[in-house]
Parts: structure tokens; sequence; C-alpha cells
């Protein structure tokens, strides 16, 4: 899965990433409104490409163009990630793999990819009352991650004009992530991927997405790294630096605590039992005090005799 990402993108990122850091190379009419996009989950906007050179704002999570009613509350959790295995024969998302805007009637929808810092996913590490721990995953480089992402647009009299996209996932067997969790991104390498993603004519995507494909195209986890964050970032309410701040993991601070606590333990039994060493050598000087004044006594009386 992929529903939490670090979505801080500014111009200069994108300009940088795919423009040789050439000002004003590209078109993006919403530049700055993700900088400081720290935790976004379904319903919040991502900095989006559509075509190389063409950069627009979309809401996380996929509301098909052909819903009649709208809910904004419940529609994108539904199709924020689609799985790359069956994303051929799901009929919400198939109509979206061609190049965007290529469909008949010049229609918005098509294959996107979204930029992001990075994305956070949870793991199960012993931790009571089924809590899990956060992680966050990023590039080593700092560079942004590409996703490959399926947009579509629907219209409305009451929303106006809504893009949306759904974020492609595939298994994480047999890469760097696969004991984080079973799915991952579909993360597009490099450059030359990202542009073959936005401008292949072909609506059979399956074969760049199978694992048989050379793996400048995908990311397997060589050039990511990951750390765990505080939980509180599961709130999206959350934001700025402290998100992607690394901290002890819970389960290891619990097991710090525990070592800790037994350590304390230790140390008090052999408080203890030194203790009683101790009086028990005082016992033992008394005794033998008690028992070399009763053999003088006598010594004494036979001296006064």
């Amino acid at each position: 899965m992929c529903g939490r990402v670090n979505a801080r993108v500014t111009r200069e990122d994108v300009e940088n990433a795919f423009f040789d850091g050439a000002r004003g190379a590209m078109e993006w009419t919403d530049a700055g409104y993700h900088a400081n996009a720290f935790n976004c989950g379904p319903s919040d906007t991502l900095a989006t490409l559509v075509a190389p050179r063409k950069l627009v704002t979309t809401q996380f999570g996929l509301v098909p163009s052909y819903k009649t009613a709208y809910d904004g509350s419940k529609d994108h959790y539904a199709a924020f990630n689609c799985r790359s295995e069956t994303i051929e024969e799901k009929p919400t998302f198939n109509r979206c793999l061609g190049c965007f805007g290529s469909q008949s009637g010049g229609q918005d929808r098509g294959r996107a990819v979204v930029l992001i810092r990075g994305f956070y996913e949870w793991k199960k590490e012993g931790i009571k009352n089924g809590q899990k721990q956060p992680y966050y995953v990023s590039r080593k480089d700092g560079k942004l991650m590409c996703v490959a992402a399926v947009v579509d647009t629907r219209k409305d009299d009451e929303t106006g004009t809504m893009r949306s996209t759904s974020l492609l996932t595939r298994a994480s067997k047999g890469t760097k992530l696969s004991w984080l969790h079973d799915r991952m991104p579909v993360m597009l390498k490099r450059r030359e991927a990202v542009d073959l993603w936005l401008t292949t004519q072909s609506r059979k995507v399956s074969g760049m997405l199978n694992e048989e494909y050379p793996d400048f195209i995908l990311e397997k986890g060589e050039d990511l790294q990951w750390h765990p964050v505080t939980p509180e970032m599961g709130k999206v309410e959350f934001q700025g630096e402290a998100c992607v701040k690394e901290v002890v993991a819970v389960a290891k601070k619990n097991t710090q605590d525990i070592k800790s606590m037994f350590a304390k333990a230790v140390a008090k039994q052999s408080a203890e039992k030194l203790s009683r060493v101790k009086i028990d050598a005082v016992t033992t000087t008394d005794e033998e005090e008690g028992k070399k004044d009763e053999g003088d006594e006598p010594a004494k009386k036979k001296l006064k005799l």
C-alpha cells in the first residue's frame, strides 16, 4: 500500500529533476502549493506530471469521471492505490491507460507520474494493543520519487472540474522493502522511465511493469533509505519536519525499557544479597565474640579461686 506520502515538492525540485535546473521550462499553475505538504493522505493534493513538460495538481484517490454522486469524505479512499498486476482488468483504471488527454473527445485522463519526497509505511513490530510503527522511506540522494499513476477528471455543476489520481503498487517480494510491507509503490527509476510511462502509445502496460522488464525502469530499493518516525504522523493534521524526523522505534524502546527493568531488578537483587552477606558476617562475628567471652569466664573464676 501507499496511502500516506510526503508531497513537499517545489518548482525548483522539478526543474532540477527533469530540466537540468533550467528555470521556466515547464507548465505548472499551482507551483508552490505543496511546499509544506509533509503528511498527505487520500483527498489531499499531489504534484502530478501528465506530460513531460506539464505538471498539474490532482487529488489523492481516484474518483471515476462516470461516478454520478460525489462524497469527498469517502470516495478518495476507494481507489487511492491500484495494483499494477491487474490494472488492465479493472474498468476504473484501464480506461486511464492511454496517454493523458489522448482518448477520444480529448478526455483529461491517462497515465501520469506523481512526484513525492517520500512515503510512509506501517509495520507491526511486537507492539501492544495492535499498534504499528510508522517508517519513512525516501531516496538516499534526497531527490524526488517518481511514482507511476493514472489520472481521471470528473466534472459536475456542484464541484466543478476535479482531477484525481491513483498510485500504482506492486508486490515487494524480491526487493529491499519486502521486510516492511508486501506491497510498495511502482517507482520509476530514471528520467527515461518517466518519459516512457508518459508517452508510450500502447495501452498494454503490463510488459513495462513486469519483473522481466529492464531494471532501469523500476526502483527495487537499492537507492532507498528508511527510518522509524513518530506515530503522531498517523494524524493528517500533524505536519512539519517532525513527520520525517527519525525516532527510536517503539518496539526497540520497549526492548530497551525491558532490559533496563531487568538490569534494575538484578542490581536490586545484588544489593539485597550483598546486604545479607554483610548482616551474616556481622552476626557470625558477634557469635564468635560471644563464644570467646564464654570461654574466658571460667578462667577468670579460676583466678579468683
